[in-house]
């Protein structure tokens, strides 16, 4: 299906179309909102449709100004119901258990939206979701990003049952917040100015079979998002299908031949192809490293020499050059300021 609006990256009509329904109700038309972004109101009639992130984060932004009140966020999260996510919200709803309902999100999420990079972890008693934006907008990316986790904590309450009624969940942001005494989502903390965008479950509350399960349906849920899937990854841009092939190799970067072996045409084609699509396989190369550096940089007991390593970096001081060259500070600094 093709793209409507501009960005590499792809999100639902269906979270613009939902973000349209609180902007009615706070007195805001459609085609105010949909002001610079590019978009025809049309595609607010269209539920399922693939729009570039960033044609779809002007709308969030103008939404953002409009209104002042990144609270509006947990709204906008709480009503991204199981049903809003399509095929990948039914997947994880009759699941077995929350692993894997976690597993199938962390599989088919970019069927939905591109805009994010998800990583789990687990303590002692607690399992932990965090997710890092692939774009850089100080307005519409913590309110998007508030959402998104807000979606998360909601439907994992929804899912569990009994079992999560009173567990005590926490969203961390990274950007300042002033959530703390916010009641949209009962049991909830929401903090700011923290080291990541992270959602904090108990892993007590997660670890019991899912009162939803069905086989069946799962199975025929699971067969639209891997078809979905197919076609997303047939029908992406170059520079997406670029950026997923180095996401994918990262301790042994591939050189722009080989990657362009594995799309079946030429280092000189895809060159050119990246280009008419304002990039570049180096700029491409510094960006997933950068991000990837950024997110291993926030895991204090993971050594530098490590993770200059697990980058495909030769030594560390190669990995240090270069990430002073991206951020202008040291990996030392970037992490004693993360």
């Amino acid at each position: 299906m093709k793209t409507i609006g501009t960005g590499a990256y792809s999100i639902s009509s269906d979270y613009l179309i939902l973000l349209t329904e609180l902007a009615f109700e706070r007195g805001i038309s459609a085609a105010d909102l949909l002001i610079d972004s590019g978009l025809p109101e049309q595609i607010l009639f269209q539920p399922g449709v693939p729009v570039g992130h960033e044609s779809c984060l002007k709308v969030i932004e103008r939404f953002c100004r409009l209104t002042n009140d990144l609270g509006i966020a947990l709204e906008y999260g709480k009503r991204m119901t199981l049903s809003k996510h399509g095929a990948l919200g039914y997947a994880a709803q009759y699941s077995a258990t929350m692993g894997d309902a976690a597993l199938k999100v962390m599989r088919y999420v970019e069927t939905r939206a591109q805009i994010f990079e998800i990583a789990r972890a687990s303590s002692e008693h607690h399992r932990h979701l965090t997710i890092t934006p692939r774009f850089d907008n100080p307005v519409a990316g913590p309110f998007i990003t508030l959402a998104f986790l807000s979606s998360v904590e909601t439907i994992c309450r929804t899912l569990v049952g009994s079992y999560g009624l009173t567990a005590e969940s926490c969203i961390r942001m990274v950007c300042p917040t002033d959530l703390a005494q916010q009641n949209t989502l009962p049991h909830c903390s929401v903090i700011g100015e923290q080291r990541d965008n992270s959602l904090t479950w108990p892993a007590d509350a997660l670890e019991h079979p899912l009162p939803f399960f069905n086989p069946e349906l799962e199975t025929l849920a699971e067969q639209q998002l891997q078809n979905a899937l197919t076609s997303l990854t047939q029908s992406g841009s170059v520079s997406g299908k670029v950026r997923e092939i180095l996401n994918d190799r990262l301790q042994d970067m591939p050189t722009v031949e080989h990657v362009a072996s594995m799309l079946c045409m030429s280092a000189a084609t895809l060159n050119r192809k990246l280009k008419a699509d304002s990039s570049s396989f180096q700029q491409l190369k510094d960006d997933v490293r950068y991000r990837h550096a950024q997110r291993l940089l926030k895991q204090e007991d993971l050594a530098i020499d490590l993770i200059a390593e697990q980058l495909g970096y030769s030594d560390a001081s190669n990995f240090a050059k270069a990430f002073k060259a991206w951020s202008g500070v040291s990996p030392s600094q970037y992490r004693q300021s993360a």
